[in-house]
């Protein structure tokens, strides 16, 4: 097995309560995966990078905690999305707009296309518990995903894209900033006009660094966190 695909199955064991404190040693988990130590130490730097374990030396590693065990936590250094926050927390999703359209000026220098290129544009409303969890406006390039659909976007339009597509999202640049609520937005959500929001502005990448994907999503929920794995890895 290939290191990414372990580090996979782990944190999915993770987000799902399968492991919840120290994980088993290098050497279970070579017998475990039939693996070689360098493939199962490149698959815990993997998970160690992106936040999901910690190392404490002496001892092995961790399940990386919440702080003050937080509940509805997003680790935003991953792109698994909201299955992230375990499967007691479960989202609908509402299509408002499902549309093709030039990308435009300001699409296309995020993307890095011309302004005639198509894209996908999906504006959806994300629910929890009948609650308005989300208010997403996103954007893909129509040359490298070719076609969406209205039920593919009522589900994780990212793992639609990469079993259908075979598409490899590999990195992304993710702002976080407060937005106040304009009329359309605050109509669509519901929501008050001028009401603060936390807004998550993010641009996906492929493996090979061409960027594919650009949304802006707002946040409405007041017990949602976003977690981030901060390394200083230039001193």
């Amino acid at each position: 097995m290939k290191y990414q695909e372990i580090a996979k199955d782990m944190a999915s064991k993770i987000n799902n309560g399968f492991y919840t404190d120290r994980l088993p040693s290098e050497a279970d988990l070579m017998e475990k995966y039939a693996t070689s130590r360098n493939t199962i130490r490149n698959a815990l730097d993997a998970l160690y990078n992106q936040g999901v374990i910690k190392r404490v030396q002496g001892s092995g590693c961790f399940v990386n905690r919440p702080l003050h065990g937080r509940k509805n936590v997003i680790n935003m250094a991953n792109k698994v999305g909201f299955k992230a926050l375990g499967a007691n927390f479960s989202l609908k999703s509402k299509v408002l707009k499902l549309e093709v359209i030039p990308a435009g000026e300001e699409i296309s220098g995020y993307l890095g296309c011309s302004e005639e290129d198509s894209v996908y544009r999906v504006q959806r409303l994300r629910f929890n518990e009948d609650e308005v969890f989300s208010l997403e406006d996103a954007y893909y390039l129509k040359s490298i995903v070719p076609y969406l659909f209205k039920e593919a976007c009522e589900q994780s339009i990212f793992k639609f894209i990469e079993e259908v597509y075979n598409i490899d999202i590999r990195s992304g640049d993710e702002y976080i900033s407060v937005h106040e609520l304009t009329q359309a937005e605050a109509q669509a959500s519901e929501s008050n006009v001028g009401q603060a929001v936390m807004s998550i502005e993010e641009i996906n990448y492929l493996k090979n660094d061409i960027a594919f994907n650009y949304s802006r999503t707002y946040y409405f929920r007041k017990d949602f966190t976003a977690y981030f794995h901060i390394g200083n890895y230039l001193r």
